[in-house]
C-alpha cells in the first residue's frame, strides 16, 4: 500500500508563538486531507505550548547555534541585510546551520516542506524536495528583485549582497544545490503564499496579488463595544524589564497581560494592578473580545489579531519589521508607537489611557478591520493545504 505523502513544516528564524500557530493550523487541514506531518521547530517547547505533539516535534537549528558573548546590536536597514547577520553572525556557522537542517530533513524524508522564515530550508530542497514557502510581506520579499530595498533611513548596511551571495553559494556546494545569482532568491521555491494583508506590506507595489489575510486570526470577530480593560502580549523575557510591568500598572486599567511563563514576581505586581497574568498562552479570540485595547511588541500575527478585532494598539517597536507594522497602523491613526530602547513607564501607561479612551481611535481600529474585511473571512491555512494538494498532484 502506498504511504501517506508526507509535509515537513518548518520554522527557523522569528521569536514568537506566531509562527507555529500558523503552522498547526496548516497541518491541521493537511492532514484532513490525509497527509502526515511533522515540524522541524527551532523552539521545540514552542511548539508544545500551543498542543503540537510531541511525537510530531524534530529538535531543529536554533539561533544562534550556540551561546555569544554580548556583541554588537542587530541593524535592519534591508531585509537582506538583517537575515545577513541572523546566517553569519555571531560564530559565522553557515555550514554548521545547513548540515543540521539538511541531516533532518534527509532523516524525515518529505514529499514536501513548508518553510516559515526558513531560508536554509528553501535552499537546500530547490529541485530536490517540493517546498511551500509562507510569511508575511516582510520575511517574504518577491524573488523577482534584483536586490533588497533599503526600508529605514540612516541606518547602516553591514553586509555586501554579492559578499552574501558567494557566502551561501560556497556553503551550498557541499550538498551539490544550485546556486543562487541574486540575493531575493535565498526564498525560492515551488509556491510562496503571503500572510498579511496588502497595506502592512513593505512590498506591495512590487507584488501582482497574492495577499490571504493571516492563517490565526479564526474565531476573532470586530469588537463593537469598549471595554476599559487591556490585553497585553509579550515574549516570556521582556517582563524582566521594569518599564513595561510598571507601565502597565501605572495605566490604571485592569485586564490580562500575557508572558507565557510568568515569572513570580510579574504575577504579583500586576495581579495587585487587577492585571490577570496566567501561566501559559491565551484564547486570542476570548480575550481580545473582551479588551479595548491591544499592547503588544509589534509582530505581525499580533498586528492583525488586533486588526480584526478593531482593537486600537500600542505597540512597542524594536526590529525593523516591527516598526513597520506599527507605522502602518499609526498612519491609519489606529495605534500608537512607542520605541522599545527608549520608552519609559509613563509614557506607556499614558498612551495606554489614550487609546483605551479615544473615541477616534477606536472609530479608526474598526475602520481598518472593515476595510480589510475580505482577507479576514479568507481560511488561509485551507488554502495553503489545497495549494500543497495542488503541487503534489503534478
Amino acid at each position: 500500500m502506498r504511504r501517506a505523502r508526507h509535509v515537513l513544516l518548518c520554522w527557523e528564524f522569528g521569536g514568537g508563538h506566531g509562527h507555529v500557530r500558523r503552522l498547526k493550523s496548516i497541518s491541521d487541514q493537511l492532514q484532513a486531507r490525509g497527509f502526515t506531518t511533522a515540524y522541524g521547530l527551532r523552539r521545540p517547547e514552542a511548539g508544545l505550548a500551543i498542543g503540537i505533539a510531541l511525537e510530531t516535534i524534530r529538535p531543529a537549528p536554533n539561533w544562534p547555534l550556540r551561546p555569544a558573548a554580548a556583541g554588537r546590536g542587530m541593524t535592519s536597514a534591508t531585509y537582506g541585510d538583517y537575515l545577513a547577520q541572523l546566517m553569519l553572525r555571531p560564530h559565522d556557522d553557515l555550514d554548521e546551520r545547513f548540515r543540521l537542517w539538511h541531516d533532518l530533513i534527509e532523516r524525515e524524508q518529505p514529499d514536501l516542506v513548508i518553510a516559515d522564515y526558513a531560508p536554509s530550508v528553501s535552499l537546500l530542497c530547490h529541485e530536490r524536495v517540493s517546498v511551500v514557502a509562507i510569511g508575511d510581506g516582510y520575511t517574504l520579499p518577491p524573488p523577482t528583485l534584483d536586490s533588497f530595498p533599503r526600508l529605514i533611513e540612516d541606518v547602516p548596511i553591514e553586509y555586501d549582497e554579492s559578499d552574501v551571495v558567494r557566502r551561501i553559494n560556497a556553503a551550498l556546494s557541499t550538498y551539490d544545490r544550485t546556486p543562487i545569482t541574486r540575493y531575493p532568491l535565498i526564498n525560492r521555491a515551488d509556491q510562496h503564499h503571503l500572510l498579511t494583508f496588502p497595506f502592512l506590506d513593505p512590498y506591495r507595489d512590487q507584488r501582482a496579488g497574492g495577499w490571504l489575510g493571516t492563517a490565526d486570526t479564526r474565531g476573532i470577530i470586530l469588537q463593537n463595544e469598549a471595554p476599559r480593560r487591556l490585553f497585553s502580549y509579550f515574549h516570556e523575557s521582556r517582563q524582566t524589564d521594569a518599564r513595561l510591568v510598571d507601565g502597565l500598572v501605572q495605566s490604571g486599567l485592569p485586564g490580562k497581560a500575557i508572558f507565557s511563563s510568568p515569572l513570580r514576581r510579574t504575577v504579583k505586581k500586576l495581579e495587585a494592578a487587577g492585571i490577570e497574568t496566567p501561566d501559559g498562552l491565551a484564547d486570542l479570540a476570548t480575550e481580545l473580545a473582551a479588551s479595548g485595547v491591544l499592547v503588544h511588541q509589534g509582530s505581525g500575527g499580533m498586528t492583525m489579531a488586533g486588526i480584526a478585532a478593531g482593537l486600537p494598539q500600542v505597540m512597542l517597536r524594536s526590529d525593523l519589521e516591527k516598526t513597520l507594522n506599527a507605522k502602518a497602523i499609526v498612519a491609519r491613526h489606529a495605534g500608537i508607537v512607542l520605541g522599545w530602547s527608549s520608552f519609559v513607564a509613563q509614557d506607556l501607561a499614558r498612551a495606554i489611557r489614550e487609546a483605551a479612551e479615544s473615541p477616534a481611535m477606536r472609530d479608526a481600529a474598526r475602520q481598518l478591520s472593515r476595510e480589510n474585511e475580505a482577507y479576514l473571512q479568507l481560511d488561509a491555512a485551507a488554502e495553503i493545504a489545497n495549494a500543497c494538494e495542488s503541487l503534489l498532484a503534478g
